[in-house]
């Protein structure tokens, strides 16, 4: 009983963290610091971050910290366009400036968890795009913007 206690409590601290960094990642919808992204083998041309999860496919491993390899906080998303181009998207502090808290959270909850990191990115991942696709009404994960 106090492991399914414990249980539903980390769900709900779960959903409740994934909400909040999902509001925060949509300040990038627009953001003229990554957007228009053109894919440079078809020419297709995304204008928004929404229509950049609504209109490609994600890779297996869709995010990554990428710190380490920039020497400061920023992310990588990788998708796949319609053509089979995969197209990156690098988020730094200087576009969403809680992005090192994200990663943060995440960390803490693969740990809570005793998952590997990947697992709780993904779920994410997941989690962010059922809401984009919701909220934009993606159909069959393709809209028009």
């Amino acid at each position: 009983m106090v492991d399914e206690a414990k249980s539903d409590d980390f769900e709900r601290t779960r959903d409740q963290v994934f909400s909040s960094f999902v509001q925060q990642f949509s300040i990038m919808n627009n953001s003229r610091n990554i957007f228009p992204k053109k894919c440079r083998t078809c020419g297709k041309e995304y204008e928004s971050l929404y229509q950049y999860l609504c209109d490609t496919e994600a890779k297996a491993q869709s995010m990554e910290d990428a710190g380490e390899i920039m020497g400061k906080s920023s992310t990588m998303i990788y998708r796949n366009c319609s053509c089979g181009n995969t197209l990156v998207v690098t988020v730094t502090d200087q576009i969403l400036p809680t992005i090192s808290d994200f990663w943060r959270a995440l960390r803490q909850m693969a740990e809570i968890q005793g998952k590997p990191l990947k697992e709780v990115v993904a779920l994410f991942v997941e989690e962010w795009e059922r809401q984009i696709h919701k909220q934009y009404n993606c159909l069959e994960g393709r809209r028009r913007f």
